[in-house]
């Protein structure tokens, strides 16, 4: 222990001292702060996918779909392997309840970061809308394997399984 080097502070260039703050400000649902923050790194670094997911995710939030749309579209086409717009195209066709579409974008967000809970979680509930119990029974199982037991989302997810469970049609004897 006494043999290792100083700790150093990681030094953030200023493009993700602003992402960075406006993730805080996100997390604070400052949405207008934190899209204006991501402004100013997407102005710095234009050819960062992450930066224009985030935003769009930002503006989803903020019900500036069609901007949100378009930061997805661009975010993708400078990385397809960003989940998180296939997972934001998800929740905005999910909020219009258009869950065929909401399916769809949680399964390619799915097909990218298969480890991640809110996928299944929501395409779980797209599943159920669509009148296929099975499969949303199936996914919310997932989602709640990949989760802590003490994530918020556990219980909630247990109040779905019984919905689901509910709509399967009794079999005839």
């Amino acid at each position: 222990m006494l043999n290792q080097p100083p700790i150093r502070s990681i030094r953030l260039s200023i493009p993700d001292r602003y992402y960075e703050r406006a993730l805080d400000y996100f997390s604070k649902n400052k949405l207008d702060l934190a899209i204006l923050d991501m402004d100013e790194a997407i102005k710095l670094v234009p050819r960062r996918a992450e930066y224009y997911v985030a935003r769009g995710l930002m503006r989803l939030q903020s019900g500036l779909l069609d901007e949100a749309e378009a930061d997805f579209a661009q975010g993708l086409s400078l990385d397809p392997r960003q989940w998180l717009a296939h997972y934001g195209r998800g929740m905005r066709a999910f909020q219009a309840n258009q869950f065929r579409e909401a399916v769809v974008q949680f399964s390619r967000a799915q097909q990218v970061a298969p480890q991640r809970p809110e996928i299944y979680y929501y395409r779980a509930a797209a599943l159920h809308w669509m009148g296929s119990p099975p499969e949303a029974i199936r996914d919310m199982e997932y989602a709640l394997s990949l989760l802590e037991e003490d994530d918020v989302r556990v219980k909630q997810g247990k109040r779905w399984m019984a919905i689901f469970q509910k709509a399967i049609p009794a079999q005839p004897r």
